[in-house]
């Protein structure tokens, strides 16, 4: 289980590296083979913050802080709130759709309607909606990357910046499942390999990604965002049963 884990975060690193999202959705499913449900969230998010970091790091010129600064004031209000919501456990299987509906229309709307591009105090919005998102299910790539299907970005922009963003809020997953008892000391082992991994399979996806050129990337950013769309829907119908 731990080699497979961690060749997993590695691969799925890579790929986080050429495309800016994907790789954490895909790791967080091939952990459900490997770790019960209430394991996968807190680890997953220790793994991606490092992952996250470290490419930060290596694309660290590239970060549009105009749109950070505003997200990182969002953030941690959506995770107060997830905190009283995982308290009372309720059905958080509705995100799934109402994100999966936003990909869709920002991916297929009318061509004569002009790009989402956020305010600042909107950015902080989506900070906090991010943050409740990333603590009830997991993974915010699929839904940041709506918000960076935007022509005045360069691919490295994208990576870098949606890096820096999902680094916030992987790092507030800890104190919050901390507050509710999560024993990280209990997989430590898994935690370090996994996210170590991840430090190379960063480094090896920029090296990738600077050799992409922007149509490509934009064609690879478009088709697995329209992917986890679907692989969101088919976890909505699939627990409500259809």
């Amino acid at each position: 289980m731990l080699l497979a884990l961690i060749i997993c975060a590695l691969l799925t690193s890579i790929v986080s590296g050429v495309a800016g999202m994907a790789g954490g959705v895909l790791l967080l499913s091939a952990m459900t083979f490997f770790l019960d449900i209430k394991s996968i969230v807190p680890i997953h998010g220790v793994v991606q913050m490092v992952s996250n970091s470290s490419r930060c790091w290596y694309l660290r010129q590239n970060v549009r802080l105009d749109l950070f600064w505003p997200y990182l004031f969002g953030a941690p209000l959506g995770f107060v709130i997830a905190y009283f919501i995982l308290e009372n456990i309720s059905d958080s299987h509705y995100l799934y759709l109402l994100i999966s509906l936003l990909i869709f229309w920002a991916l297929f709307k009318p061509k004569r309607l002009p790009e989402i591009r956020l305010k600042s105090y909107q950015w902080s919005i989506l900070g906090v909606v991010a943050g409740l998102q990333s603590a009830l299910i997991g993974a915010t790539g699929p839904l940041l990357a709506v918000f960076f299907l935007r022509t005045d970005l360069t691919k490295e922009e994208i990576v870098a910046t949606k890096a820096m963003q999902q680094l916030t809020t992987h790092f507030l997953k800890i104190p919050l499942f901390l507050s509710l008892s999560f024993r990280y000391q209990d997989h430590i082992y898994l935690i370090i390999g996994m996210a170590l991994s991840t430090i190379l399979g960063s480094f090896l996806g920029v090296k990738i990604l600077k050799r992409v050129n922007e149509k490509n990337f934009q064609l690879i950013f478009r088709s697995l965002l329209f992917i986890a769309a679907l692989r969101m829907l088919y976890k909505f119908l699939e627990v409500i049963n259809v």
